[in-house]
C-alpha cells in the first residue's frame, strides 16, 4: 500500500504518505464520488456529475477528470472496462466510519474506540450536488442511530463521561430528533442531574413547538419524575 488516504468527512482531502496530493474541484468531485458510491458505470458517474450537459460533453469531462486523477494520484483509481473505483488499498474515511457504524448496529455493542470515529463532522462541507446531499443524508442517519446505541451501552457501563458526549454529538446533528434527546436526557438522569434532564426536555419542547408546531411524545415526558410529569401537557 503507498499510503493513499481519501477524506471525505468534514472537506475533501486526499493525501499520499500523509502529503496532500494536488486535486482541483473537477477531479474532487469524481474521487468523491466512487469513494462514496463504489464500483460505478461510467455513464452513471458521467451523468451523476454533469447533469446538466448532453451526455457526450459529459462523458468526455469524465475522460479529461480521469486523466488528470491518475497523473496527480496515480493508483488511486482503477478502471475495468467499462467501469472505474477507488482502489481497494486506498482508505476512505466515510467508509471507516459505516464499518463503525455497521459493527455497532449488528452487535449492539460498543467500546471506548468508537467514540471518536462517531463523532466526526458531516459528509463533504458545503458541497450540495443532489448525490452529496443525499449520500450525507443516509450517513448522518445511519451515524445518529449508531450514536443512541453506543450511548444508552455507556450508560448501562456506567461510562457516563462517554455516553455524554455521544449523547451531545446525536443531538447537536439532529436538534428535533426525540430519541437523541431521550438518549441525553437519560444520561443527565443516570448522573443525577435531573435538572439538567428537565432543562433540555423543555428546550427540546420549545424548539419542537417553535419549528414543527409539534408537542414531544408522551414516552419522552415519561423519562422525567412524576412530579414533573404532572406539569407536562398531554
Amino acid at each position: 500500500m503507498d499510503g493513499l488516504r481519501l477524506l471525505l468527512l468534514g472537506h475533501f482531502s486526499c493525501e499520499r504518505q500523509g502529503r496532500p496530493v494536488e486535486t482541483p474541484v473537477g477531479m474532487q468531485r469524481l474521487i468523491a464520488f466512487l469513494g462514496l458510491r463504489g464500483p460505478s458505470h461510467r455513464c452513471l458517474i458521467a451523468g451523476s456529475l454533469w447533469p446538466e450537459v448532453p451526455e457526450q460533453q459529459a462523458l468526455a469531462s469524465l475522460r479529461t477528470a480521469v486523466w488528470r486523477t491518475k497523473r496527480s494520484a496515480p493508483g488511486l483509481l482503477e478502471v475495468d472496462g467499462t467501469a472505474m473505483h477507488v482502489s481497494a488499498s486506498a482508505w476512505v474515511d466515510s467508509a471507516a466510519l459505516e464499518r463503525v457504524v455497521s459493527l455497532v448496529l449488528d452487535s449492539q455493542q460498543a467500546d471506548e474506540s468508537v467514540v471518536g470515529i462517531l463523532c466526526q463532522p458531516e459528509l463533504l462541507c458545503g458541497w450540495y450536488d443532489d448525490w452529496v446531499v443525499f449520500e450525507r443524508e443516509r450517513l448522518n442517519q445511519l451515524r445518529l442511530h449508531a450514536l443512541e446505541v453506543a450511548a444508552k451501552r455507556f450508560i448501562e457501563k456506567r461510562r457516563l463521561d462517554l455516553a455524554l458526549r455521544l449523547a451531545l454529538e446525536a443531538v447537536r446533528t439532529e436538534p428535533l430528533r426525540e430519541t437523541a434527546n431521550a438518549v441525553l436526557m437519560s444520561v443527565y438522569l443516570a448522573e443525577g442531574n435531573v435538572s439538567d434532564a428537565i432543562r433540555q426536555y423543555g428546550m427540546f419542547r420549545t424548539l419542537l413547538r417553535r419549528e414543527l408546531g409539534l408537542e414531544p411524545s408522551p414516552r419522552l415526558a415519561k423519562l422525567l419524575p412524576d412530579r414533573r410529569r404532572l406539569l407536562t401537557p398531554t
